[in-house]
């Protein structure tokens, strides 16, 4: 069962790691990525939580990219919102809710930190993509998942 759960973990890694990388080139995130994602979470799933993951976990990125609509379109894209009810789908509820936590603090993080280095003190200035810190929160939590099954 654990080996089934680790090599989860890598596929899981790798897509997000693909996903970060293609954020970073192109500031996209293509449909196939969280489609894949959502598939590495069919073995071994708990349904119940992982459809709750998938709604709980996105519902928040498509409510904040509608209520921070602009002229200019959305602050948040539709390949962020589908990577991570993706991810939520792998993750469940509670790996969901880590992984934004830390994905979206370690985002802040680098954002005021470009801040400082920049010597601005608007946060709204700063434009990144979020897929890599959706990779590293992702990872993460999926880790502290392993071990929890682990114990």
């Amino acid at each position: 069962m654990m080996d089934g759960l680790i090599w989860k973990g890598v596929l899981f890694s790798a897509l997000l790691l693909t996903a970060a990388v293609w954020d970073i080139r192109r500031r996209e995130i293509p449909d196939w990525i969280p489609s894949l994602i959502f598939l590495t979470g069919i073995p071994q799933m708990n349904p119940p939580d992982a459809f709750s993951g998938l709604v709980l976990t996105g519902l928040p990125y498509l409510l904040a990219a509608v209520l921070s609509y602009k002229k200019e379109g959305f602050s948040i894209g539709g390949g962020d919102i589908k990577l991570m009810a993706a991810c939520g789908f792998v993750l469940g509820v509670w790996g969901g809710i880590l992984q934004s936590i830390a994905a979206l603090t370690l985002f802040l993080a680098v954002g005021i930190g470009i801040c400082i280095y920049r010597g601005t003190k608007k946060l709204n200035t700063v434009t990144l993509p979020l897929a890599p810190f959706f990779c590293a929160g992702g990872i993460l939590s999926y880790c502290a998942l392993l071990i929890s099954a682990s114990i």
